[in-house]
């Protein structure tokens, strides 16, 4: 075998055990990477298991998610709309606001009038209140005259009933007196024929009347009587007194009014005394 036979097969030889080398490095390393390979495939598995589970959660937890995110748009409109719808009323209350201040300012201004008005009407209250108690005051006292008013009416009625029943009984008594003045009249024209004595007084009219007030502080005593100048009554006309049958004395006239004259007693009549109501005449 020639050199270079020997050296090709020595190369081959190399090449051979180099190859081998190489297979069983190689085959080595598959069996390396099959086990590999599986443990990778069962760590895949489990991967995918615990991925697939977490996709799951993950899943379940988007769809939470897109569930809560529409609940939350839903949410963010709501609040939007009232928002804006907060906005609208924010403005009609600030609208609202500025025309309650007017309003208030307003009101304000007529508290003032009315602080004024109210003062104004307290005082004619208390003035009124015034003017009230003094008007009951009044009413009381004006109750009080009325009642002795009354009182006074009651007794003038009384006085004047019984003054009533003295004028009749005056008047009955005046007759009788007249009666008796004729019987008296006649006996004294007799009388004076038979003794040719005048008659006392000087000539003057018949004048009857009544004594009205009788003052005996002065003696013998003033009386007045009913009758004046316009009854043609003059000073020092002589007027007879009497009450009934009863004769009380003589007055000469010394002052003369219009309806009534005054009188001084020039002859009392023993045992009587002259009193308001008596008669009197000019002509006995």
């Amino acid at each position: 075998m020639s050199a270079i036979g020997r050296i090709f097969l020595i190369l081959n030889l190399i090449l051979a055990a180099v190859f081998l080398g190489f297979a069983a490095n190689q085959l080595s390393q598959n069996t390396n990477v099959t086990a590999s390979l599986a443990a990778e495939r069962q760590a895949h598995e489990s991967t995918k298991t615990t991925t697939g589970e977490q996709i799951s959660t993950l899943t379940t937890q988007v769809n939470q998610l897109r569930t809560d995110m529409s609940a939350l748009r839903d949410d963010h409109n709501q609040e939007q709309a009232l928002a804006k719808r907060n906005g609208l009323e924010l403005n009609e209350e600030k609208a609202a606001n500025a025309q309650l201040r007017g309003e208030i300012t307003g009101i304000k201004e007529s508290l003032a009038g009315y602080n004024s008005t109210i003062a104004s009407l307290t005082s004619q209250k208390d003035r009124l209140v015034t003017e009230k108690t003094e008007a009951f005051a009044g009413r009381d006292a004006a109750v009080s005259e009325k009642g002795k008013a009354d009182a006074a009416r009651r007794t003038a009625e009384e006085a004047l009933q019984s003054a009533k029943g003295k004028i009749t009984d005056l008047e009955v008594s005046v007759n009788d007196a007249k009666k008796d003045a004729s019987a008296l009249d006649t006996e004294l024209k007799a009388l004076y024929v038979v003794t040719n004595h005048p008659r006392i007084g000087t000539p003057q009219p018949l004048i009857e009347g009544a004594v009205v007030i009788v003052n005996n502080s002065i003696a013998p005593g003033l009386i007045a009587i009913n009758k004046g100048s316009n009854d043609q009554v003059k000073r020092g006309y002589v007027f007879d007194v009497f009450q009934g049958t009863t004769y009380k004395g003589r007055a000469k006239v010394e002052t003369v009014h219009d309806n009534t004259c005054s009188a001084v007693m020039i002859m009392p009549a023993p045992g009587t005394s002259v009193a308001q109501g008596d008669r009197v005449t000019t002509q006995l």
